[in-house]
């Protein structure tokens, strides 16, 4: 079982507080559990390498290459404002 922690939180600004109570009444939780959620989210987020994201970007670019037209993306755009 991990250990518990208790965390207390000062001068939280007025704008914070109303914006987490709102999100917790929307996530349907506690204030407590949303700054949690918050906090985890933060924290525990994975962290992106640079170099593997432009990877994927060029690989992708590469795969469309030729699929996709400034001419093309202009009529595709278009068409969906019909």
């Amino acid at each position: 079982m991990q250990a518990v922690r208790t965390l207390t939180i000062k001068n939280v600004p007025a704008v914070v507080h109303r914006r987490l109570v709102a999100r917790a009444a929307r996530h349907q939780r506690s204030l407590n559990s949303e700054v949690i959620a918050c906090l985890k989210a933060a924290v525990m987020a994975e962290r992106l390498d640079p170099e593997v994201l432009l990877a994927r970007a060029r690989a992708l670019r590469r795969e469309m290459k030729g699929r996709l037209s400034d001419v093309g993306l202009r009529r595709v755009k278009s068409q969906g404002r019909a």
